[in-house]
């Protein structure tokens, strides 16, 4: 009998002993694995390990600080190693062209009509004072977490779109600055600096590869950055690109294009007053009607929803033409275009027996929105189309009960009541 109690006690105690080994291997498993970056079935370490020789620094990995880097501009690849204090040259970032051949510092400085304090150098310890660090102004607080490499990977990436005409190099530099014009530090400074005009000259690249991503840095660096968008108000950006709206022929990049003008324009007077010189909302109203891409057109839905939207502007801004609860209908002069707007989107969703149109789900609820928007704003001009309510009711009934399409189905029932329809 003693023997069985302890052999269920040893059996008991090697359970434990198995699962805390178990649990113990998982746990460190995962602290490496949270110091590695993982491609497929290779894995690398996190934080780039200088050598006394050039090695490639691997996607996503992290620069320490007092490094040696280059750049090959042909590739978009970057090497770093160890500072050689015998080498001259070993704190600066060393560009390199298309042929293998470094780039003179002096030239690129130049070239991007920058002086001595913006050179592209690495610190050699661990302060920033050798950075040049986003220019910040009293409206904004400096986000001092933000890793130092980043501020040097910044301007790598600026000189890269200035100094290479290879499709690589230019994609490589506009992935990185999209991941960084994000934050609001870099998106001031992408303004104040060279590197908006850079890209605003590729949005007439020969590539539409290239014209997207330059479109998509835009409205990233634009979007929710109202000083950014004020440091660049004097580039006359909205009317630059509602020219390329007019002119573009893929579907893709006019999609990014849309995507810029609502970033440059949400809740920015100076750039709703160039929409409006510029008769934004007429020429944009055109693209709708000849371009029939679901995508487009919801993101048309998007802009023009937010261009109404009174709640777009503080309340207190001197806004003029945006003032809360105000109805626009008799001394708007874009009411007229405003109800342009509203006849194609109804003749999008459905025709005048009701019936619904090809439209995907996603398109359609923005859609929807726009009309709700227009009517709340400009009710007198926008009046129901012939089939309007049949199709509220078809959709209502499809919608009804399915807990996914619950706010969809509210937002019927809200379109029917501004319109005066029986919402029963």
């Amino acid at each position: 009998m003693l023997t069985k109690i302890l052999t269920k006690k040893s059996l008991y105690l090697l359970f434990i002993c198995v699962f805390l080994i178990i649990f113990l291997f998982l746990f460190v498993s995962s602290l490496e694995t949270n110091n590695k970056i993982c491609k497929g079935n290779e894995c690398y370490p996190k934080e780039f390990v200088a050598t006394e020789e050039f090695q490639e620094v691997r996607e996503g990995q992290e620069i320490p600080p007092g490094l040696h880097v280059k750049i090959d501009f042909s590739t978009g690849k970057k090497y770093a190693k160890i500072l050689d204090p015998n080498d001259h040259e070993s704190s600066e970032v060393i560009v390199i062209d298309e042929n293998g051949d470094p780039i003179n510092q002096e030239e690129i400085n130049h070239d991007n009509e920058l002086d001595k304090d913006s050179d592209l150098r690495f610190h050699q310890d661990s302060k920033v004072d050798n950075f040049s660090l986003p220019i910040i102004t009293s409206r904004h607080k400096e986000n001092l977490r933000i890793p130092n490499s980043d501020h040097a990977q910044f301007e790598i990436y600026i000189s890269q779109l200035q100094n290479t005409s290879s499709i690589q190099g230019l994609i490589s530099a506009l992935d990185g600055l999209e991941e960084l014009v994000h934050e609001l530090d870099f998106g001031i400074k992408f303004a104040k600096d060279q590197g908006i005009k850079s890209i605003l000259e590729l949005l007439d690249h020969e590539s539409s590869q290239i014209r997207e991503k330059a479109a998509i840095v835009i409205g990233t660096a634009m979007q929710n950055n109202p000083i950014a968008q004020d440091d660049v108000k004097h580039l006359r950006i909205v009317t630059r690109l509602l020219d390329n709206l007019s002119t573009e022929t893929d579907t893709k990049v006019s999609i990014r294009l849309i995507y810029a003008l609502s970033s440059m324009v949400r809740g920015n007077q100076n750039a709703i007053q160039s929409i409006k010189d510029n008769n934004g909302l007429q020429r944009l109203s055109d693209l709708y009607e000849t371009k029939l891409d679901n995508e487009f057109r919801a993101k048309c839905a998007l802009f023009v929803t937010d261009f109404i939207d009174p709640n777009m502007i503080k309340v207190g801004q001197n806004t003029g033409f945006f003032e809360q609860d105000q109805n626009y209908d008799a001394i708007d002069p874009i009411a007229d275009i405003i109800g342009v707007w509203c006849k194609q989107f109804q003749d999008t969703l459905f025709d005048d027996k009701g019936n619904s149109n090809e439209v995907d789900f996603d398109s359609k609820e923005k859609i929807l929105k726009g009309i709700s928007m227009i009517k709340s704003q400009y009710s007198s001009s926008c009046p129901p189309q012939n089939g309007f309510n049949d199709w509220l009711i078809k959709e209502g009934i499809e919608s009804k009960g399915e807990d996914y399409l619950e706010d969809y189905f509210k937002l019927i029932n809200q379109v029917r009541i501004q319109f005066g329809f029986d919402s029963s």
